[in-house]
């Protein structure tokens, strides 16, 4: 006879910790890559997709000497692709950017109960900030120029 071993199911590595080292990077990447220290700007470039090019949008705007909203929108070049919106919060005293709106949904909980309402991952909020690190090391890589003044 065979005896089958248990098998143990690993939960997610993806820790508060882990959140917290993620936050940190995308606050690096977002200084070096956009001016957040002028009250308001602003910038415009395209990111290949194909043959096709996509137009990223990227604002900043200034709560206070603390804190900063920066929102990056990526405008659609398949018809069926919806635009992508990001709200990311930057936090200059913790030196730490979050992604707090993804798409016009908000999430709070490190964690969620699946299933849930939304059908959000149970590490829906470390996806987003992961995806806003994949975002700026592509954008980096492979973004063309930047149309400041374009149209």
């Amino acid at each position: 006879m065979i005896k089958n071993k248990a098998i143990k199911r690993r939960n997610s590595q993806r820790g508060l910790n882990q959140l917290l080292r993620l936050y940190e990077r995308n606050y690096q990447k977002l200084v070096n890559f956009f001016p957040i220290d002028k009250a308001e700007s602003q910038i415009h470039y395209l990111i290949p997709e194909g043959p096709l090019s996509s137009d990223i949008y990227i604002s900043c705007s200034r709560l206070s000497s603390h804190t900063s909203i920066i929102a990056i929108k990526k405008s659609k070049s398949f018809s069926l692709i919806q635009d992508t919106e990001i709200e990311i919060f930057i936090y200059h005293d913790a030196k730490m950017a979050e992604v707090r709106k993804f798409n016009g949904k908000k999430q709070f909980w490190l964690r969620n109960k699946y299933p849930n309402k939304s059908m959000l991952s149970k590490d829906e909020k470390f996806q987003w900030n992961f995806f806003l690190e994949e975002f700026l090391t592509h954008t980096k890589k492979h973004g063309l120029s930047i149309l400041k003044n374009a149209l």
